[in-house]
C-alpha cells in the first residue's frame, strides 16, 4: 500500500477493544497476499454503507440523465459542480422513511424534531424492491417528497449507512414548493433490481 489506511478503534465481540482499518479491495487483496503464509488471518468485515463519490470534473453521478454524455457537459473551461464532495451543509431530497422526522430524530440524534420542505426532484421514479422498500431511479417523472438540510459529514454518514449499499449519493436539482426555488442537492437512488 502506498499509505496507511484509516484505523478506527472499536470493539470486538470476545476480545474486547479493537482496531479496525478502512481497507478498498486492491488493498484487501494485497493484505491476504502479504499474509499467506502466516498463521494470522485478519477479518474483513463488509461496510454496508451507501456509495458517495461526487465528480468534480463534471455533475456526475446526477439524478436523471447521465452527467458523462456530451450534450450534458460543462460548457466552460471552469466550472464549479455543486454540491461537492465534503459540502456542508447540504440539501437532501427524501422520499421514503427519511421524509419521517422523527426517524431523522433517531437516526441523527437530534434533539429536536427537523424542520422539512415540501419539495420536488424531476427525471425520476419510484419504485420498490424487496416488495416493501422504495427505490427512487432514473426516469421521466416528478417525484414528490420533502427537503432537509444536512448539518455534517458524521449525519450525512449515518443517513448514508441507515440507507446501505443498495443506494448510492447523486446530484439531484430540488424544487422547493413552497417558494419554487430550485437548489442542487443530493439524493438517494437505488442501484439493485426493483421488483
Amino acid at each position: 500500500m502506498l499509505h496507511l489506511p484509516q484505523q478506527v478503534e472499536g470493539s470486538g465481540d470476545v476480545s474486547g477493544d479493537a482496531s479496525f482499518c478502512f481497507v478498498n479491495g486492491v488493498e484487501k487483496r494485497a493484505i491476504i497476499g502479504a499474509l499467506f503464509n502466516s498463521s494470522f488471518a485478519p477479518t474483513f468485515i463488509h461496510i454496508n454503507k451507501a456509495e458517495k463519490a461526487l465528480s468534480s470534473d463534471s455533475a456526475a453521478p446526477c439524478l436523471g440523465y447521465d452527467a458523462t454524455l456530451p450534450h450534458h457537459r460543462a460548457t466552460g473551461l471552469v466550472h464549479d459542480f455543486l454540491p461537492a464532495q465534503n459540502q456542508y451543509p447540504v440539501w437532501y431530497f427524501f422520499y421514503g422513511t427519511l421524509a419521517n422526522p422523527d426517524v431523522l430524530v433517531e437516526k441523527l440524534g437530534l434533539c429536536t424534531r427537523p424542520t422539512l420542505r415540501p419539495a420536488t426532484v424531476d427525471g425520476a421514479n419510484i419504485r420498490t424492491w424487496g416488495s416493501k422498500y422504495k427505490a427512487l431511479v432514473d426516469g421521466g417523472g416528478l417525484v414528490t417528497g420533502w427537503a432537509y438540510k444536512v448539518a455534517s459529514a458524521g449525519h450525512e454518514d449515518e443517513l448514508r449507512y441507515y440507507e446501505t449499499s443498495q443506494y448510492e449519493v447523486v446530484r439531484c436539482a430540488i424544487v422547493m414548493n413552497d417558494t419554487n426555488e430550485r437548489v442542487w442537492g443530493l439524493t438517494f437512488r437505488f442501484v439493485g433490481s426493483c421488483d
